[in-house]
């Protein structure tokens, strides 16, 4: 398996064909050792570019504060949806615009694997630039696409490029370099 993919690597002749880090990965997995395959796994993540994803607490701590203190997000808080947290360390794009997070709507087959109604991931190479006011702001953009209707739980667009009053209140380039954006939990309403 090793060669394979050495073998479609641009610098293959700088190796001698297979890469070391891939052959020992390749050992491990193949000695079915979990610790070892999960710590390998990391220590080579970044020179392998493997899209690695992880639980976010700390996203987690943020989000559930903005649910408890802002009344417009009566909808996560009043039906009590299930969300889970995620940091990814992949830089993605869409529409050829730098994506700083998504959320998602858990549909399928998947909702008999995992106990959530929603999963926010926040992509860390966008993120890491933002001020803990900007990340406030994310948070907000991603939990207001938390929706329900007559079939349930949805996933609400936005109303323009952003959601209008997002855009009103912080400005159009909210999530800018620098951006001065005010903490939204300042002098926030107690639900």
């Amino acid at each position: 398996m090793a060669c394979n993919i050495c073998e479609q690597c641009p610098d293959k002749d700088k190796c001698g064909g297979c890469c070391a880090a891939l052959m020992s990965l390749e050992n491990i997995c193949n000695e079915q050792i979990t610790a070892d395959k999960v710590e390998l796994i990391k220590e080579y993540a970044h020179d392998l570019d493997l899209i690695m994803y992880e639980i976010a607490d700390d996203w987690k701590e943020l989000g559930e504060r903005l649910i408890t203190a802002l009344p417009e997000l009566r909808i996560p808080r009043d039906y009590k949806a299930k969300i889970e947290y995620l940091r990814s360390y992949e830089m993605k794009k869409e529409k050829g615009r730098l994506l700083y997070a998504e959320c998602k709507r858990i549909t399928g087959i998947y909702e008999a694997y995992l106990p959530f109604d929603f999963v926010i991931v926040c992509y860390e190479p966008a993120t890491a630039t933002l001020s803990d006011n900007q990340k406030k702001v994310l948070m907000l953009h991603e939990l207001r696409h938390a929706g329900v209707n007559k079939a349930g739980f949805c996933i609400t667009p936005h109303d323009i490029e952003d959601f209008a009053d997002i855009l009103t209140r912080y400005g159009l380039q909210w999530n800018e370099i620098d951006q001065d954006v005010p903490d939204i939990l300042d002098n926030a309403p107690s639900v």
